[in-house]
């Protein structure tokens, strides 16, 4: 009997990896965190959109600044322990695995190609043809609407949402949770109830569901 579940889609900050913010990785490495701070409250009031969102956040950045000083920090960031074996478990049940992340695609990228995971949706920073940042990102997730891209991914593979299953540690991606067959929330029972979803303490409880 083949599994009831064909997509199992990964938030990436704070699920996959210990850090809850690649973002905040960065701000925090050059300092900016209190003006990144001004920039997420104006678009949590609906003030900017989530592409000027980016934009504005890159900015704080210095100048100038090579895509591989971005690589070194975010390259100290830890995956949770038991995301490899965690993840191998799912591929051997024939499930498909997917990264949805607001964070920044550089390290989604590294992180699918550590896990083997074949589906990746994170945003970019853009640079020029000499590595160096032009201040411009690829939005490809929303922040507050990663459930559309979701959507978008299972309805390419042929998929109804009840086949899939959405694994996250943020209450702001509710709707991510709640769209999908089986939505696993990863922190506290409280919360997750809630939210009408499953809770998890770790990855490995995500087997138990399978």
């Amino acid at each position: 009997m083949g599994n009831r579940y064909k997509l199992i889609a990964f938030d990436l900050d704070g699920t996959l990896l210990m850090r809850k913010s690649s973002w905040d990785a960065v701000h925090d490495y050059f300092g900016t965190a209190p003006m990144a701070r001004k920039n997420y409250d104006m678009y949590c009031n609906g003030m900017i959109d989530y592409k000027e969102f980016m934009r504005r956040d890159i900015a704080t950045w210095p100048k100038p600044l090579h895509i591989s000083k971005i690589s070194k920090i975010l390259s100290s960031l830890d995956l949770r322990f038991e995301a490899k074996e965690v993840i191998d478990a799912i591929h051997k049940r024939g499930i498909t695995t997917a990264i949805i992340s607001a964070g920044i695609s550089l390290l989604a990228d590294f992180v699918a190609k550590e896990l083997k995971i074949e589906r990746v949706y994170a945003n970019e920073l853009c640079t020029d043809e000499k590595g160096f940042l032009t201040g411009e990102g690829v939005m490809r997730v929303d922040l507050m609407f990663k459930h559309l891209t979701l959507l978008e991914v299972a309805e390419s593979l042929g998929l109804d949402l009840s086949e899939c299953v959405a694994i996250d540690d943020s209450i702001n991606d509710i709707k991510f949770l709640q769209m999908v067959g089986l939505g696993l929330y990863l922190g506290s029972e409280d919360i997750a109830l809630s939210l009408r979803v499953r809770s998890i303490k770790n990855l490995r409880d995500v087997l138990n569901y399978l």
